[in-house]
């Protein structure tokens, strides 16, 4: 795998480095969370080890980032010291997949490392379900979403919304709902991306105001529905 560590004491990220490339891994330094945030976009990584602590940025503020603005699921290990219990508590429910207690303990540490990626295995390896929903099919292996004889492929964060509003057809969606499943969050920073999203699935899949069977249309102050139209014998 390729590992990035955030950590600002330049022993400790040394250590940690050693351990990981003793185990085949490769790895890249980060000593403050702007750096870690400026690259996250154009270079990819298989595992985060952040620590809290770290100048510019805190690793709590980098791990929200990546689940929140950037939507990233890649895992992401935390190191903390013994007695910080409510930064434990913070980062796991932010979205961190695990914890390290410093001093690191190598055989304990490489363990964490072998059993979050074994469950991030597990979870690619699961097959995925293909539903059909009134005459579109949609692929959640690469996000496809097939109809009319079209293949329509789709951001994650698309498919994911249209997959929603799909399994509710005429069922009106608020934009609470819509943004707590699909973002994981409601917060109001992410209304206009809501709507850019609505405006996509809208030109991709041909459901927008001049749609056939199907249209998207706005519930003023509420959300949005996805409505079955009916057409005159």
């Amino acid at each position: 795998m390729r590992v990035a560590i955030l950590e600002d004491e330049i022993t400790l990220a040394k250590e940690v480095q050693s351990y990981l490339e003793q185990d085949g891994h490769s790895v890249k330094i980060f000593t403050d969370g702007e750096s870690l945030v400026r690259v996250l976009r154009r270079e990819i990584f298989d595992l985060f080890v952040l620590d809290w602590h770290v100048p510019k940025i805190n690793g709590y503020q980098v791990l929200t980032h990546m689940r929140k603005t950037l939507s990233m699921s890649e895992p992401i290990i935390f190191l903390t010291s013994a007695d910080a219990e409510d930064d434990v508590v913070s980062t796991l429910s932010a979205g961190a997949d695990d914890y390290c207690i410093k001093p690191i303990r190598p055989r304990e540490f490489l363990a964490r490392i072998h059993s979050v990626d074994r469950r991030l295995n597990k979870r690619q390896s699961m097959p995925a379900e293909m539903k059909v929903i009134f005459g579109y099919a949609f692929n959640p292996v690469n996000h496809v979403i097939s109809f009319d004889g079209r293949d329509v492929v789709l951001t994650e964060k698309e498919f994911n919304l249209a997959l929603l509003l799909f399994s509710g057809i005429n069922q009106p969606f608020s934009r609470h709902r819509i943004l707590s499943e699909v973002w994981g969050t409601s917060g109001d920073e992410l209304s206009r991306t809501l709507d850019v999203h609505i405006a996509w699935i809208r030109k991709k899949l041909y459901i927008g105001a001049h749609g056939g069977a199907l249209r998207l249309t706005a519930v003023y102050g509420y959300g949005y529905r996805l409505m079955q139209t009916f057409t005159d014998d």
